[in-house]
């Protein structure tokens, strides 16, 4: 029993989403344990989930700082009492691994909410914001890059398992010794060489995309980098030859008996802008070096594609304000009218074109797991979506499509562009012209901006690497939204009254 006095320090919310962890179904996190016996006794998955969302709440989604809550918060303190407090490593584990326990999550929360009259699908609205993954956008290659960077690695590991043989045979009793530490390279070898293979592949795949605009042959690129070196190597020269003539005026100076006042001039190479222009002019050199081999390789001339060694899944995409790059995947998310999430995906592709029927598709297969009977009326999303496919096929689960086929600006004002040539755009145009659907229409905005602030509006990052890892942090993310979205409905303060 907690005291009073201590549990009134607790945030009130606490107790209530431990309440709301009694309703929902995770019998899917119990699935995943092992059968065997082997390790230790797995924390109660029901408050691991509370753990989850009152740290989600607060923008507190990194595996560290929510260990470190567990620890200093009071409010997580009422949770745990006497049970061990989980670690970091095992919070990783429980959001990072449990795809099926988070689904069962979402959907039996989704039926919790519908049970309680806040789920509404006569209108859903769909849209789409990148986020950013934990990993460098420098570390971008293209394919014959990354093959190099696989020979590199593969001869590490030869050279590592050689020299484990030799020192396994010459002195059996120092390869006892450090036997832990050449196992723990290898093993990080043979994950790095296993990425480097998946980046590789990616990268191949993706300069095959049909759907990927063509870009400048690799001649061109030769050019290009060619005319940088020549320009960066005559400037290197010019720069050399004139910081080689100060030095030689100052000492001709010193010789002769008159030392000019302050420092001496460097040498050449050590003065800092001569030895950037050398990095620049190195820099310049790969880049033609690795064209060229490159335009060797390809005798079409087509540019190879792109990947990232460290997190090869992400793609580089433009960023929430379009001005700058970010390195990551595009979370695309459906609401209802009340705003709570029915779906949230993230795209494998670098715009939002093809994730709006996949999102109705997850949408309708969750409402219908948590038998949520309501018909769908209309779906709203922005020109990011518009595309012939999405005009000609039906939405699943049914309803009507209502996709913008100008801009937000224009679409909210009902001005319609001067001409349409597609037969497909014309109708969705002439949908949407209608009183109704203008209407209709006006309403996307104020559904799901409102869902992105809220739920990004500190952190716009991924936490974990891997599509599959990346999606039950999605996963996560979205039940720790739906359930304080239930507690405000069900929660709500008392409102003042009129004097």
């Amino acid at each position: 029993m907690v005291p009073a006095p201590v549990a009134g320090w607790a945030d009130p919310d606490i107790f209530r989403l431990m309440a709301l962890a009694e309703r929902v179904d995770v019998s899917g996190f119990a699935e995943d344990w092992r059968a065997d016996g082997v390790g230790g006794v797995p924390y109660d998955p029901r408050l691991m989930l509370v753990t989850v969302w009152w740290c989600v709440h607060r923008q507190i989604r990194s595996p560290q700082q929510m260990a470190r809550q567990c620890r200093e918060s009071v409010s997580l303190r009422m949770v745990w009492q006497r049970e061990r407090v989980p670690s970091a490593a095992a919070l990783r584990r429980f959001l990072t691994g449990h795809g099926t326990g988070w689904q069962r999550v979402v959907v039996s929360l989704l039926a919790v909410c519908d049970q309680a009259g806040l789920v509404d699908v006569s209108v859903t609205a769909t849209d789409s914001t990148p986020m950013a993954a934990p990993a460098a956008l420098g570390k971008t290659l293209t394919a014959p890059r990354i093959t190099v960077l696989i020979d590199q690695a593969e001869q590490e590991l030869a050279a590592l398992r050689a020299r484990i043989a030799d020192l396994a045979v010459a002195d059996p009793a120092a390869f006892v010794a450090s036997s832990a530490t050449l196992h723990r390279a290898e093993q990080l070898l043979l994950v790095r060489l296993a990425r480097l293979r998946t980046a590789e592949t990616r990268a191949r795949q993706r300069a095959t995309d049909p759907a990927k605009p063509a870009g400048r042959d690799w001649r061109s690129r030769v050019l290009t980098w060619q005319s940088r070196v020549d320009e960066h190597t005559a400037e290197l020269a010019a720069m050399t030859e004139r910081q080689q003539q100060a030095v030689s005026a100052y000492q001709a100076k010193v010789d002769a008996g008159h030392k000019p006042p302050g420092p001496a001039p460097r040498p050449p190479e050590q003065h800092p802008r001569i030895r950037d222009k050398t990095e620049t002019l190195h820099r310049a050199q790969a880049r033609l070096a690795a064209a060229q081999a490159a335009a060797d390789d390809h005798p079409s001339n087509t540019p190879a594609g792109r990947a990232n060694i460290t997190d090869p899944d992400s793609r580089i995409l433009k960023g929430k304000n379009t001005t700058t790059w970010v390195l990551g995947a595009l979370l695309t998310i459906t609401v209802t009218i009340g705003q709570l999430i029915l779906a949230s995906l993230l795209s494998p592709a670098g715009n939002d074109r093809p994730g709006l029927l996949p999102n109705l598709q997850a949408a309708a297969d969750n409402c219908h797991t948590a038998a949520i009977t309501q018909p769908f009326g209309h779906h709203l999303a922005d020109n990011g979506f518009a595309s012939p496919t999405v005009f000609t096929t039906p939405p699943p689960g049914g309803g009507t499509l209502l996709v913008a086929v100008t801009n937000e600006h224009d679409q909210t004002r009902n001005q319609q562009p001067a001409t349409i040539t597609s037969h497909p755009r014309q109708q969705m145009a002439a949908r949407l012209a209608t009183p109704e659907g203008h209407t209709l229409y006006t309403r996307r905005s104020p559904m799901i901006e409102p869902v992105f602030a809220h739920l990004l509006r500190t952190d716009r990052h991924l936490h974990t690497r891997g599509r599959t890892n990346q999606h039950n942090e999605i996963l996560a993310l979205t039940t720790a939204y739906n359930a304080h979205k239930y507690l405000r409905y069900q929660h709500k303060p008392p409102t003042r009254t009129s004097t």
